[in-house]
Protein backbone atom coordinates (compact mmCIF):
# COMPACT_ATOMS: atom_id res chain seq x y z
CA UNK A 1 0.00 0.00 0.00
CA UNK A 2 1.32 3.46 -1.00
CA UNK A 3 1.18 4.77 3.04
CA UNK A 4 1.28 8.56 1.28
CA UNK A 5 -1.92 8.37 -0.97
CA UNK A 6 -3.50 6.90 1.83
CA UNK A 7 -2.73 9.81 3.70
CA UNK A 8 -3.14 12.00 1.48
CA UNK A 9 -7.13 10.44 0.66
CA UNK A 10 -7.58 10.99 4.70
CA UNK A 11 -7.14 14.57 4.63
CA UNK A 12 -9.85 15.09 1.55
CA UNK A 13 -12.05 12.48 4.11
CA UNK A 14 -11.34 15.01 6.52
CA UNK A 15 -12.78 18.02 4.56
CA UNK A 16 -16.13 16.14 4.08
CA UNK A 17 -17.99 17.03 6.75
CA UNK A 18 -17.39 21.01 6.08
CA UNK A 19 -18.60 20.13 2.72
CA UNK A 20 -21.62 18.50 3.52
CA UNK A 21 -22.80 20.75 6.04
CA UNK A 22 -22.15 23.32 3.89
CA UNK A 23 -24.04 21.80 0.32
CA UNK A 24 -26.85 20.61 2.88
CA UNK A 25 -27.52 23.64 5.02
CA UNK A 26 -26.19 26.47 3.88
CA UNK A 27 -29.33 29.44 2.80
CA UNK A 28 -29.53 29.44 -1.05
CA UNK A 29 -29.87 32.97 -3.04
CA UNK A 30 -33.47 34.30 -4.28
CA UNK A 31 -32.11 32.95 -7.78
CA UNK A 32 -31.23 29.33 -6.31
CA UNK A 33 -34.59 28.98 -4.81
CA UNK A 34 -36.41 29.65 -7.95
CA UNK A 35 -34.94 26.10 -8.70
CA UNK A 36 -33.34 27.29 -12.54
CA UNK A 37 -32.10 24.61 -14.57
CA UNK A 38 -29.18 25.76 -14.89
CA UNK A 39 -28.56 25.43 -11.26
CA UNK A 40 -28.57 22.10 -11.29
CA UNK A 41 -28.14 19.73 -8.28
CA UNK A 42 -25.48 22.06 -6.48
CA UNK A 43 -27.85 25.18 -7.06
CA UNK A 44 -30.28 23.42 -5.08
CA UNK A 45 -28.57 21.52 -2.24
CA UNK A 46 -29.12 24.43 0.71
CA UNK A 47 -32.01 24.15 3.24
CA UNK A 48 -33.98 27.83 2.05
CA UNK A 49 -36.40 29.91 3.89
CA UNK A 50 -39.24 28.61 1.60
CA UNK A 51 -42.02 26.92 2.64
CA UNK A 52 -41.67 22.85 3.12
CA UNK A 53 -43.67 22.89 -0.04
CA UNK A 54 -40.96 24.43 -2.05
CA UNK A 55 -38.68 21.55 -1.27
CA UNK A 56 -41.01 18.90 -1.24
CA UNK A 57 -42.50 17.51 1.98
CA UNK A 58 -40.76 15.52 4.38
CA UNK A 59 -42.80 12.07 3.61
CA UNK A 60 -42.35 8.27 4.82
CA UNK A 61 -39.46 7.83 2.47
CA UNK A 62 -37.38 10.39 4.03
CA UNK A 63 -37.83 9.73 7.17
CA UNK A 64 -36.87 6.29 7.13
CA UNK A 65 -33.62 7.27 4.58
CA UNK A 66 -33.07 9.34 7.76
CA UNK A 67 -33.49 6.91 10.53
CA UNK A 68 -31.22 4.45 8.61
CA UNK A 69 -28.46 6.50 7.58
CA UNK A 70 -28.30 8.21 11.59
CA UNK A 71 -28.62 4.30 13.00
CA UNK A 72 -25.95 2.59 10.59
CA UNK A 73 -23.77 5.96 10.95
CA UNK A 74 -24.12 5.83 14.40
CA UNK A 75 -22.75 2.42 14.79
CA UNK A 76 -19.83 3.74 12.15
CA UNK A 77 -19.04 6.82 14.78
CA UNK A 78 -19.17 4.34 17.80
CA UNK A 79 -16.96 1.62 16.58
CA UNK A 80 -14.34 4.49 15.55
CA UNK A 81 -14.64 6.24 18.79
CA UNK A 82 -13.26 2.39 20.05
CA UNK A 83 -10.68 2.59 17.50
CA UNK A 84 -9.07 5.79 18.16
CA UNK A 85 -8.85 3.81 21.57
CA UNK A 86 -7.44 0.66 20.49
CA UNK A 87 -6.09 1.00 16.98
CA UNK A 88 -2.50 0.24 16.23
CA UNK A 89 -2.04 1.06 12.61
CA UNK A 90 -1.73 4.72 12.07
CA UNK A 91 -4.05 5.13 8.71
CA UNK A 92 -6.36 3.00 10.69
CA UNK A 93 -6.04 5.68 13.51
CA UNK A 94 -6.74 8.60 11.24
CA UNK A 95 -9.74 7.11 9.38
CA UNK A 96 -11.12 6.55 12.42
CA UNK A 97 -11.06 10.17 13.21
CA UNK A 98 -12.38 11.36 10.33
CA UNK A 99 -15.21 8.70 10.20
CA UNK A 100 -15.81 10.36 13.93
CA UNK A 101 -15.92 13.96 12.97
CA UNK A 102 -17.83 13.31 9.86
CA UNK A 103 -20.34 10.67 11.14
CA UNK A 104 -21.42 13.73 13.88
CA UNK A 105 -21.51 16.55 11.56
CA UNK A 106 -23.96 14.19 8.76
CA UNK A 107 -25.95 13.50 12.19
CA UNK A 108 -26.13 16.88 13.07
CA UNK A 109 -27.26 17.84 9.47
CA UNK A 110 -29.81 15.23 9.25
CA UNK A 111 -30.98 16.34 12.83
CA UNK A 112 -31.64 20.26 11.84
CA UNK A 113 -33.72 18.53 8.72
CA UNK A 114 -35.91 16.82 11.01
CA UNK A 115 -36.29 19.92 13.12
CA UNK A 116 -36.90 22.66 10.46
CA UNK A 117 -35.75 26.51 12.17
CA UNK A 118 -34.04 24.61 14.85
CA UNK A 119 -37.33 23.58 16.79
CA UNK A 120 -37.69 21.13 18.49
CA UNK A 121 -40.60 18.52 17.39
CA UNK A 122 -41.85 15.20 17.71
CA UNK A 123 -39.14 13.67 14.88
CA UNK A 124 -36.24 15.48 16.66
CA UNK A 125 -37.11 13.60 19.62
CA UNK A 126 -37.42 10.54 17.45
CA UNK A 127 -33.68 11.14 15.99
CA UNK A 128 -31.77 9.66 18.41
CA UNK A 129 -30.98 6.50 16.51
CA UNK A 130 -31.63 3.00 18.42
CA UNK A 131 -29.25 0.18 17.23
CA UNK A 132 -31.13 -2.83 16.57
CA UNK A 133 -29.24 -6.20 17.60
CA UNK A 134 -26.86 -6.76 14.60
CA UNK A 135 -25.30 -3.36 15.07
CA UNK A 136 -25.31 -3.60 18.64
CA UNK A 137 -23.31 -6.29 18.65
CA UNK A 138 -20.97 -5.15 16.37
CA UNK A 139 -20.53 -2.41 18.43
CA UNK A 140 -20.38 -4.79 21.69
CA UNK A 141 -17.86 -6.85 19.84
CA UNK A 142 -15.20 -4.32 18.93
CA UNK A 143 -15.71 -3.04 22.56
CA UNK A 144 -14.63 -6.59 24.03
CA UNK A 145 -11.97 -6.89 21.79
CA UNK A 146 -8.39 -6.89 22.42
CA UNK A 147 -5.82 -4.19 20.89
CA UNK A 148 -3.75 -5.39 18.07
CA UNK A 149 -3.56 -6.31 14.72
CA UNK A 150 -6.73 -8.08 14.68
CA UNK A 151 -8.71 -5.56 15.93
CA UNK A 152 -7.58 -3.00 13.58
CA UNK A 153 -8.54 -5.81 11.21
CA UNK A 154 -11.69 -6.30 12.21
CA UNK A 155 -12.79 -2.76 12.94
CA UNK A 156 -11.69 -1.77 8.74
CA UNK A 157 -13.86 -4.82 8.09
CA UNK A 158 -16.30 -3.63 9.65
CA UNK A 159 -16.54 0.18 8.55
CA UNK A 160 -15.99 -1.59 4.61
CA UNK A 161 -19.35 -3.51 5.63
CA UNK A 162 -21.30 -0.67 7.04
CA UNK A 163 -20.42 1.57 4.12
CA UNK A 164 -21.71 -0.63 1.70
CA UNK A 165 -24.71 -0.85 3.84
CA UNK A 166 -25.23 3.09 3.81
CA UNK A 167 -24.53 3.21 -0.13
CA UNK A 168 -27.43 0.70 -0.41
CA UNK A 169 -29.62 3.36 1.34
CA UNK A 170 -28.95 6.29 -0.46
CA UNK A 171 -29.29 4.45 -3.82
CA UNK A 172 -32.56 3.02 -2.19
CA UNK A 173 -33.75 6.27 -1.45
CA UNK A 174 -32.78 7.57 -4.30
CA UNK A 175 -34.08 5.12 -7.22
CA UNK A 176 -37.30 5.67 -5.27
CA UNK A 177 -37.27 9.45 -6.98
CA UNK A 178 -37.67 11.82 -3.72
CA UNK A 179 -39.89 14.59 -3.81
CA UNK A 180 -37.90 16.79 -1.19
CA UNK A 181 -34.65 18.17 -3.00
CA UNK A 182 -32.75 18.67 0.39
CA UNK A 183 -32.90 15.07 1.31
CA UNK A 184 -32.29 14.36 -2.37
CA UNK A 185 -29.22 16.17 -2.32
CA UNK A 186 -28.06 14.97 0.97
CA UNK A 187 -28.50 11.64 -0.18
CA UNK A 188 -26.28 12.00 -3.44
CA UNK A 189 -23.72 14.36 -1.81
CA UNK A 190 -23.50 11.38 0.84
CA UNK A 191 -23.45 8.66 -1.67
CA UNK A 192 -20.24 10.14 -2.90
CA UNK A 193 -18.70 10.32 0.14
CA UNK A 194 -19.46 6.85 1.27
CA UNK A 195 -17.74 5.72 -2.81
CA UNK A 196 -15.05 7.20 -1.44
CA UNK A 197 -14.41 6.03 1.77
CA UNK A 198 -15.16 2.22 0.54
CA UNK A 199 -12.14 2.79 -1.57
CA UNK A 200 -9.98 3.91 0.92
CA UNK A 201 -10.54 1.68 3.52
CA UNK A 202 -10.13 -1.25 0.45
CA UNK A 203 -6.37 0.38 0.38
CA UNK A 204 -5.86 0.15 4.34
CA UNK A 205 -7.01 -3.05 4.13
CA UNK A 206 -4.76 -4.49 2.03
CA UNK A 207 -1.87 -2.33 3.55
CA UNK A 208 -3.01 -4.70 6.63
Amino acid sequence: MDRRLVLMGLAGIGAAPAAFAQNTVQPQSPAAQTGGAAGGVHGTAGVTNASPGAQGQMGQAEQQWMQQTMMVGSVALQTSEIALQKAQDEDVKQFAQFERDEQTTIAEVLRSMMEPAGTASPQGAAAQPQLDQKHAEMVQKLQQAKAGEAFDKEYVKGQIDGHQELLQIQERFLQGRPQNREAMNAAKLARGHIKEHIAMLKDIQEGL
